[in-house]
């Protein structure tokens, strides 16, 4: 639902200004009034900000022009749809108004019907604007996260994690590195269905957020797999953790249509020394899917390390 309009007029005129302030209201818009430049622009400075701007041109501190240029250079993903209203209705000044960052002009003394006009092309720009505002953010959550679990994509995960080893790495912190999967994920499906199989993922994706640090690394890296990156102690302290989110996952109640499912991870991991040469996220993620695939010979629901820990 599309928030309500705000405008900002701004005149040193107070009559006019009442005039349009008068219209708006009556045509469903609220208003904030501003008598000078620098007071509109203090407006615009506040959190949540008009929308919707009718700038005088004559006006005392910032005129309108001069007020167009300082808005414009506020960084927003939302601009402002600015109407100047000005007497100067040449083509050399409606040229330099528009050029300035106006979107829109309207002569003085105003017309309400033309007024009213460009009122509402303004209120269709905004709106559409904000449509493209919105699914500009979707996508570019989609191209982050996972759709299904919430938590990080493979590509961002990895881009993250990067990021944290070279920060572990100058903080001289002992990492764990571990991947895990559902075991037997395929008779959950077979047994209860797909979508009884995307309700597991979802349980257990809030699950592991749950065993998890706010500042901890977890991710989906595909189908009923995922990734945890966390600074450790010391390597006894890895396996501990990682066992106690192995024994949750096998306590916990996962539910579907009423139906009790019982689920299992089995995980495999790599333990990053502090102050050692880090190397490619792709090069211990190999080393910690080796030990996830032992973890898998051993009979599943199961810790293993590489081999540098015992």
């Amino acid at each position: 639902m599309t928030p309500p309009l705000t405008a900002l007029i701004a005149d040193d005129d107070k009559a006019t200004a009442k005039l349009v302030e008068m219209l708006l209201i009556k045509w469903g818009i609220k208003t904030v009034v501003a008598y000078d430049g620098l007071e509109a622009l203090e407006v615009m400075m506040q959190a949540d900000p008009p929308s919707l701007l009718l700038l005088d041109w004559e006006m005392p501190s910032y005129s309108g022009i001069e007020l167009c240029e300082k808005i414009r250079q506020i960084d927003t993903a939302n601009p402002p749809y600015i109407i100047l209203c000005t007497a100067r209705d040449s083509a050399e000044h409606i040229v330099q108004g528009l050029n300035k960052g106006a979107n829109d002009y309207i002569s003085k003394p105003f017309n309400t019907q033309v007024l009213k006009a460009r009122v509402e092309v303004g209120k269709r720009t905004l709106e559409l604007q904000s449509r493209l505002v919105d699914a500009m953010t979707r996508l570019d959550h989609l191209a982050s996260f996972d759709e299904l679990t919430g938590l990080l994509n493979r590509r961002v995960l990895f881009e993250r994690i990067r990021e944290d080893f070279s920060r572990a790495h100058r903080a001289k912190e002992n990492l764990c590195f571990a991947v895990c999967d559902i075991d037997w994920f395929k008779r959950i499906n077979d047994k209860y269905g797909h979508p009884a199989g995307d309700a597991i993922l979802r349980q257990l994706g809030d699950l592991l957020t749950q065993e998890l640090r706010p500042y901890d690394r977890l991710g989906r890296i595909g189908g009923e797999e995922f990734l945890l990156l966390f600074s450790v102690k010391d390597d006894c302290n890895a396996v501990k953790v990682l066992e106690r989110i192995r024994s949750a996952i096998e306590h916990h109640d996962f539910v579907y249509e009423e139906k009790l499912i019982a689920v299992t991870m089995s995980f495999g991991a790599t333990f990053i020394e502090a102050g050692e040469e880090v190397a490619r996220v792709e090069a211990y993620f190999k080393r910690a899917d080796e030990a996830l695939y032992r973890s898998k010979e051993t009979g599943r629901n199961h810790v293993t390390f590489s081999e540098n820990i015992v």
